[in-house]
């Protein structure tokens, strides 16, 4: 009868998941479009650049941090604690100035926290996932993160643009909300009696993968992340400078989250169609990336539409390659050096459009920058080797 119990109570996790992914989406959202356009200043967007590589190499470093811990203590631990590191590291920009005037400086305190949350959150959904259908799950996962994101941005935006405070103080009531919420997240997480992959030894040389049949998943890692990091990172910055206010650019956010919780939420039913049409998605996906070269008055419209027709397609995608890979992964016991060797890849391929949209911006404009974006959408066919052969 005890075990029973137990094993009813479990299945409660992936719901308790849900509901501590889902406030950490929503603080996300609060948070990750406005800490950009923060360090957007003198309509230069070096600063928002920087701030993204230093998180970036930080993170990496501290997710195999992370995922050594995970030999003393569990992935469940490792992702509570990244929840209330990140809340404190939010909260130094208010309390010292060192971390709100230097965008290199912040971006690596805040990619240990994102290292060690991100560490933490790979076998944990590992974990939880397995004895129900992935692909289900992280569309499920998604669909819920999305919406409960979907008016975080737009509730960002208006705390922010009818702030009577300047400075980094307009920032505040927004960012306290943020906190908050990832707190909580923190909390409710560890309700969840999956408690993920802890134990067993673990050697940085044990990072460099040399499985049979993984080398179309380095290729995924490193081409899905190009297209990603400029989408979720520059374009809300652009439509800001195209802008100059807050709320435009919160309704961004919540427009494009909202294509997101439509395309989860129609993925476990339109499995097979998506697979079917890949090469149809990825073309669109191309397609639509070339209205970001235009240039007229409405520029604003045919970025929103632009965004939204690659995020509806890219987001089934991305879940099938996840999910491709947690199968792969199931044949082995232990599973932290691929992770760690997936966040090598994950890092590349941010880091090469960071520098690329970093060149192009500093060289000539930023609007010759976003002009390059087509160039980065090609990076989609990265996604044709895992899903051709991807099980019905």
């Amino acid at each position: 009868m005890n075990l029973e119990g137990r094993e009813g109570k479990s299945n409660f996790d992936p719901l308790k998941y849900y509901v501590s992914y889902g406030l950490f989406s929503f603080s996300n959202g609060l948070f990750g479009i406005f800490i950009n356009v923060l360090f957007f200043t003198s309509n230069n967007i070096s600063d928002v650049i920087y701030y993204q590589l230093s998180l970036q190499i930080s993170q990496t470093l501290f997710f195999l941090v992370g995922t050594y811990l995970i030999a003393y203590v569990s992935a469940r631990f490792l992702y509570s604690i990244g929840t209330f590191l990140k809340a404190a590291v939010i909260s130094s920009l208010f309390i010292s100035p060192f971390f709100s005037g230097n965008a290199v400086y912040f971006g690596l305190l805040y990619g240990v926290s994102s290292g060690i949350f991100w560490a933490g959150n790979a076998t944990f959904t590992l974990a939880i996932s397995k004895t129900i259908k992935r692909f289900n799950f992280l569309s499920i996962n998604s669909a819920v993160s999305n919406l409960n994101s979907l008016v975080a941005p737009l509730v960002a935006g208006l705390l922010i643009a009818y702030s009577f405070a300047t400075g980094i103080e307009r920032y505040l009531n927004d960012f306290l909300l943020a906190s908050i919420l990832l707190l909580l997240s923190g909390i409710v997480s560890l309700l969840v009696r999956s408690s993920g992959e802890k134990g067993g030894e673990f050697h940085v040389k044990n990072t460099i993968i040399k499985e049979d049949k993984y080398g179309k998943f380095r290729l995924l890692f490193f081409t899905s992340s190009i297209l990603g990091m400029v989408m979720s990172a520059v374009i809300p910055v652009y439509v800001f400078y195209l802008t100059r206010n807050f709320v435009l650019t919160g309704i961004y956010g919540t427009v494009t989250a909202s294509v997101g919780f439509v395309s989860n939420a129609i993925a476990p039913y339109m499995k097979k169609k998506v697979k079917r049409y890949v090469p149809y998605a990825i073309f669109l996906v191309i397609l639509s990336s070339l209205a970001y070269i235009v240039r007229f008055s409405y520029t604003l419209i045919l970025i929103f539409l632009a965004s939204s027709i690659i995020l509806f397609f890219i987001t089934p995608l991305s879940n099938l390659g996840v999910s491709e890979f947690m199968q792969y992964l199931d044949g082995f016991k232990r599973t932290r050096h691929f992770w760690i060797n997936r966040e090598y890849y994950l890092v590349a391929g941010r880091v090469l459009s960071l520098a690329g949209i970093l060149f192009v911006a500093d060289y000539f404009s930023l609007y010759d920058a976003i002009a390059t974006l087509p160039l980065f959408a090609t990076s989609v066919l990265g996604y044709i080797p895992v899903l051709r052969n991807s099980k019905k």
